[in-house]
């Protein structure tokens, strides 16, 4: 008797389905890396312009100046740049943010419930040995994949960096500033900006801002971004040196030509450049949080006109941002790690400690801003004409010399009392001028290295069109 063969057709259903649901489930893959894919070329298109040339068009001229030949024209700012910067910040405020969580769990938690002024041994090394490592290295991963040409947009990287490692050094020793670590929240926030804002002591809450200080900060902006416009072209027409000198601007050597009266006034009028150009950052930067609704402490406190001491001057006028930043990510720690040994002593090794971080710091972001990128298949190599290799250690040596240069005037300066009664505009000159023999250490590199040329996109600009 012939049987009939039977099919089993939930088998073969079955295997539809399966068949079915793979193929959505690679379909949706794809998808998904597509968009991605998409995402990130429609990411590095919004880097496309390297703003590394200058090729703007006057908006006005040409004009005549009193007492220079030839004829000028004005260039307005490139809103490319500044858009930029803009995203490079919002690209990092994510991962700062998911760093702060990380480290209010992993560290800030543990040694508050510990009771203990310092983290455990565990901390200390996720801390040093992961958490920092891999806040170092992003930006250059990220410098890779966007292909940034413009050294002022390369700099904006280095705010990660910053936040993460000095704030991760503050978690393990319990040197952040009370009001922070009161909750997660208050920890998030305070990762989100390089600017200090105002916390409440007893609420714990940021202070909030009246108009009238947002019409302040207002003015402060505009006016950092006008006297910068107006200081850097006229640098720009006299090729950054005014005067005559004998000195290479990227030279690292100690000759008798450093105290010639050309290079001090050249060394002068360029750090009067690097004051107004941190201010226009910097200033900018605070606006931003300041139009939130949040008060934010000040940056800069007139310190080349009326600084009485250069303990004054490093201390309490110049750069407060990252003297905020040092403070609490190195100074008081160190200064509490030898506490045991005197205020003389704990207060001795907290300076050192605050200016060579300052010399690290610098020489850190020197790296960001001057790096090349690697000629590999596929990527694109630095351009030769636009490459610059600072010498290192340079920095670190320019700010071990005037933490020395504090040091002595806390020790000896007592005994100088002639100088009290002088006007702080000449006192702040001649301190400032203590500082000028070597300060090409730190501006020369800007100048040969084109940052103050790359800045310029941002800016009004005059320049010179026929002689």
């Amino acid at each position: 008797v012939k049987q009939e063969r039977s099919y089993p057709w939930h088998k073969i259903v079955s295997i539809i389905n399966r068949s079915n649901k793979f193929l959505q489930e690679k379909l949706c893959h794809l998808s998904t890396t597509t968009r991605k894919k998409r995402g990130m070329e429609a990411l590095k298109s919004l880097f496309a312009d390297r703003l590394d040339t200058d090729d703007r068009e006057p908006v006005h001229g040409p004009f005549s100046i009193p007492g220079l030949d030839g004829e000028f024209a004005l260039y307005a700012p490139v809103g490319a740049l500044w858009k930029q910067l803009v995203l490079v910040q919002l690209l990092q405020l994510g991962l700062q943010v998911i760093f702060a969580a990380a480290i209010y769990k992993i560290i800030v938690e543990p040694r508050i419930l510990s009771s203990s002024s310092s983290a455990s041994m565990t901390s200390l090394l996720i801390g040093y040995g992961v958490i920092m490592p891999l806040a170092l290295y992003l930006p250059f991963e990220m410098m890779d994949f966007l292909v940034v040409r413009n050294t002022s947009v390369k700099l904006a990287f280095s705010t990660l960096p910053m936040i993460v490692c000095f704030r991760t050094i503050e978690a393990m020793h319990g040197t952040s500033p009370m009001a922070v670590e009161h909750s997660l929240t208050n920890y998030m926030t305070y990762y989100t900006s390089v600017s200090h804002f105002e916390w409440d002591d007893k609420t714990k809450e940021r202070r909030k801002i009246t108009m009238s200080e947002i019409g302040s900060a207002f003015l402060r902006v505009s006016y950092f971004f006008t006297a910068c416009s107006l200081w850097l072209s006229f640098m720009m027409h006299f090729n950054y040196q005014p005067l005559e000198s004998q000195v290479p601007l990227d030279s690292f050597s100690l000759t008798v030509d450093l105290l010639s009266s050309g290079h001090l006034i050249n060394a002068y009028c360029l750090a009067v450049l690097v004051y107004f150009v941190l201010g226009v950052g910097f200033e900018l930067t605070t606006f931003g949080e300041q139009v939130k609704g949040y008060a934010t402490k000040p940056i800069f406190d007139n310190p080349l006109f009326e600084s009485r001491s250069i303990r004054e001057f490093w201390g309490k006028r110049w750069d407060l941002m990252i003297h905020r930043v040092l403070k609490h990510g190195a100074f008081l720690p160190a200064r509490k790690a030898f506490s045991d040994n005197g205020a003389a002593v704990s207060n001795l090794v907290g300076t050192l400690a605050a200016f060579f971080a300052s010399g690290v710091l610098h020489e850190y972001c020197w790296a960001v801003i001057f790096y090349q990128y690697p000629d590999q298949e596929g990527g694109e190599a630095t351009d030769p004409e636009h490459s610059y290799s600072p010498l290192r250690l340079k920095l670190t040596m320019f700010f071990l010399y005037n933490c020395g240069t504090m040091l002595v005037e806390h020790y000896y300066g007592r005994h100088i009392t002639f100088f009290d009664s002088w006007p702080s505009v000449i006192v702040s000159t001649m301190l400032v001028f203590t500082a000028l023999p070597l300060s090409h250490w730190y501006s020369g590199d800007w100048v040969v290295g084109g940052f103050f040329d790359d800045f310029s996109l941002g800016l009004w600009h005059i320049k010179k069109i026929t002689e």
